[in-house]
């Protein structure tokens, strides 16, 4: 067996023109050489083109698309890559430069799986290291509760990756992800590596921090409507589908109560205990109940 594979990064940007150099030296400068990088350029309007231009590197292609989210873009990624193995960066997150070398060698060792996963760490831009449990339980059932893999640290066989594309629908946004995990996990399980290989940078531009409260509630539902399609989703995580609802509401909930809707984000907690009651007892819930009370305590000292 080759013990050298070829992996195709796939970048998705728009608008980061302050971030997206980083992101791809921290590719360039790997350890391990034996890669390619397709950045595709989701209709930026600021100078990311420009950023761009400045790497000479032949192993960077650069795709420019209208404006169509994230998910089309990965699509169009995945349909440009000639690797063994595709893997994501988001373009204002970081390689280590032992992210490419590790996946070869754990990918050789466990036999070239269909999907793997290594791990990563979380920092703010100031470099704080913030809490993150790297050590999934065995199994995929753990993804019933939300999406702790990111997109980071992913990697899927090409031929995969082509047979499962990301659902190209702009509403389900910010869950694309999630719910290719669950279908590919469903389909051919998950690989796992602890060994920390790359960093998700928290700042204050960062997408998944500016959720559109009316439409992560849509969202949501339509994650489910779209992944329960799948027959083997069906067979692996049907019996897990109330927990599954119930923990798409408590996360619906604390986001609400974040942005002070305390009254709806209540209801849809209350949805939540009806339809899987043991998810009282998550980590979760001791955030929403935090957040109503001190949204109780705002209220009473501005009345």
């Amino acid at each position: 067996m080759n013990h050298s594979l070829y992996f195709s990064i796939i970048i998705p940007t728009f608008n980061r023109s302050d971030f997206i150099l980083k992101s791809v030296m921290s590719v360039l400068e790997q350890e391990y050489k034996n890669f390619e990088i397709i950045v595709v350029n989701d209709g930026s309007t600021d100078s990311t083109i420009e950023t761009l231009k400045t790497i000479t590197d032949s192993r960077l292609k650069v795709i420019n698309i209208k404006n169509s989210e994230r998910a089309a873009a990965r699509n169009r990624g995945v349909e440009e890559a000639k690797g063994d193995y595709i893997s994501f960066l988001d373009s204002d997150d970081i390689y280590y430069n032992n992210y490419l070398s590790n996946a070869n060698k754990v990918l050789i060792i466990q036999e070239t799986p269909a999907f793997f996963h290594q791990a990563y760490e979380i920092k703010t831009e100031e470099g704080k290291k913030l809490h993150y449990d790297i050590e999934f339980p065995d199994g995929v059932k753990f993804l019933i509760k939300g999406n702790p893999l990111s997109c980071l640290g992913i990697f899927i066989k090409r031929e995969i990756a082509l047979q499962f594309p990301f659902i190209d629908d702009r509403r389900l946004a910010g869950s694309e992800d999630w719910e290719l995990w669950i279908r590919l996990a469903a389909n051919y399980g998950l690989t796992k590596d602890n060994t920390i290989t790359s960093c998700l940078i928290v700042h204050d531009d960062r997408s998944v921090l500016k959720v559109d409260k009316e439409n992560l509630l849509l969202r949501k539902q339509l994650l489910l409507h779209y992944v329960f399609q799948d027959n083997k989703v069906k067979e692996v995580f049907g019996r897990y589908k109330n927990k599954m609802i119930a923990y798409t509401y408590t996360y619906s909930s604390l986001h609400l109560v974040l942005d002070g809707k305390s009254l709806i984000g209540l209801k849809y907690f209350l949805k939540a205990i009806l339809k899987y009651p043991i998810c009282i007892f998550d980590r979760r819930t001791l955030g929403i109940a935090k957040h109503l009370f001190l949204n109780s305590i705002k209220k009473t000292t501005t009345n």
